[in-house]
């Protein structure tokens, strides 16, 4: 009860806060609905940017409570403290805590990883579990060319649900962020350390770069050229650290990679949008390894899928108020991964952070659809949001492909290493249908606190496992991110 009256209170003080645009039932809006570079830091979705001139301090609060097949609760508290002027130094500062249960779904993926999805490292004590979101950032606008800004934080490039180069799957990791803009070119360049868990508790490091080209073509069109690296801070015969020559900030590092004996995990990809009035269409191409001498002409035992060729790629559609009918947001989207794309020979180099996919949350070997439908009309949002993904599992001893923290080299065709012949949804086929409505009222009017409720429906059927969970969720929030596990 003690506890209650803790959120309750700090429920009150956000009052005063200041509300968001209609569109405000999820974490995701913003970027959503962000016209300019695709390249987005995850700032916080509680404060719309307008109104972060001066100092602000802001508290966080949440209370919910889930019935149906799984009765559960959980509750969160912390303060948002953010500094911004027309001059050119910013901050900003979060800190929440988060207790209470989960559904049997989410706890047993919580016991499996240790992680809380984009959230942080769990604890697990008399059937709860508590984690604690700490994220800041700090910048500083050089000129009108130059921006620098370092933190510990996450990004996403991309201009839908998902993204297969950087999302904000992950949990917060330390940066340093170099923005350049000119012309009709904004270049970033994204240096970060991460940290591998599989093998939990122990805790290594691992270190990458980011370049990401975004080219306004013409008014309506931009691309942007993706590029990454990741490799491991030490293995068992040295110590490497961060990588002086990958602090090169030109694109392109598959020249440098290879001088290097080609020892890292590099990718590549581009992100395409095309706008027109309201309408947008976006799209994403990722290569990770393509084995060109694998060909036919060359190779008698080739039969196609070979399994160092592995590539993803997105293609969706997003419009605001479609039609003219206003305060309306609809999106479709399908995703599309390769068996083992984002792994690597070496576990430690695959593209992963705490457990968690830097990309998708599925990792690969997997066809999704994503649609939602956002609806805002005064005080009140309502949210329909529909996932369906098509898998393929690994039953005991198998490597299909689907677990990005396995090494590519133990692909698994026939019981023949090398393989050829994959394909998506190789190994247990595996369906999942997630369904969540939301309806939303904000309590107080020009204030940031919200009253909800949800339905959740998740459906997972394949040869060997059947698994539908259906549960009701009421609560009060004033932070109103996204903690779905639709995956």
């Amino acid at each position: 009860m003690r506890k209650l009256s803790s959120i309750f209170i700090l429920l009150l003080f956000s009052l005063s806060l200041s509300a968001q645009q209609s569109y405000s039932s999820l974490y995701y809006s913003y970027r959503l609905l962000e016209k300019e570079s695709s390249f987005h830091p995850i700032l916080s979705p509680k404060v719309p940017q307008k109104s972060l001139l001066g100092l602000n301090v802001f508290p966080i609060a949440s209370y919910t409570h889930a019935f149906g097949e799984s009765t559960f609760d959980c509750h969160s508290f912390g303060f948002r403290v953010a500094y911004k002027t027309k001059n050119r130094f910013r901050f900003s500062f979060n800190n929440e805590k988060f207790k209470g249960k989960q559904s049997t779904y989410s706890e047993s993926y919580l016991d499996d990883f240790h992680i809380f999805p984009g959230r942080g490292e769990v604890q697990e004590k008399a059937g709860k579990y508590a984690f604690q979101d700490f994220n800041y950032r700090i910048g500083y606008n050089i000129s009108k060319y130059f921006d620098v800004e370092i933190g510990k934080n996450k990004h996403f490039i991309g201009d839908g649900y998902r993204s297969l180069l950087l999302s904000d799957n992950s949990s917060n990791y330390p940066f340093l962020r170099f923005t350049t803009s000119f012309w009709k070119v904004k270049y970033t360049n994204l240096y970060t350390t991460f940290t591998d868990i599989w093998d939990y508790p122990i805790k290594r490091k691992k270190h990458a770069t980011f370049h990401y080209l975004d080219l306004q073509l013409l008014e309506n069109i931009s691309i942007g050229i993706f590029e990454s690296v990741i490799w491991q801070s030490s293995d068992d015969h040295y110590y490497r650290g961060f990588d002086y020559n990958y602090w090169n900030p030109i694109i392109f590092y598959r020249p440098v990679e290879f001088s290097q004996h080609s020892p890292d995990n590099v990718l590549m990809g581009a992100n395409l949008k095309y706008s027109y009035k309201q309408y947008n269409i976006y799209g994403q191409l990722l290569l990770d390894d393509l084995n060109i001498s694998r060909q036919k002409d060359r190779d008698e035992n080739y039969s196609g899928g070979f399994f160092q060729n592995k590539f993803a790629y997105q293609i969706g559609m997003k419009a605001i108020s479609p039609f003219n009918l206003q305060n309306l947001f609809v999106l479709g989207e399908y995703n599309q991964v390769q068996p083992y794309t984002y792994a690597h020979k070496s576990p430690m180099q695959n593209y992963t952070h705490m457990n968690q996919a830097l990309s998708h949350p599925l990792g690969a070997n997997f066809k999704e659809m994503v649609g939602i439908v956002n609806y805002s009309y005064q005080k009140w949002n309502l949210e329909f949001k529909w996932n369906r993904a098509i898998y393929g599992a690994d039953s005991t001893g198998t490597h299909f492909g689907k677990n990005i923290f396995l090494s590519d080299f133990e692909a698994e065709r026939d019981g023949e290493q090398y393989s050829y012949g994959n394909f998506i949804g190789q190994g247990l086929k595996t369906t999942q249908d997630y369904i969540s409505i939301t309806l939303s009222y904000q309590a107080i009017k020009n204030s940031n606190l919200y009253l909800y409720g949800q339905i959740t429906s998740r459906e997972l059927n394949s040869d060997l496992e059947e698994f539908n969970q259906l549960y009701y969720m009421l609560g009060i929030k004033t932070n109103l991110h996204n903690s779905s596990f639709d995956f």
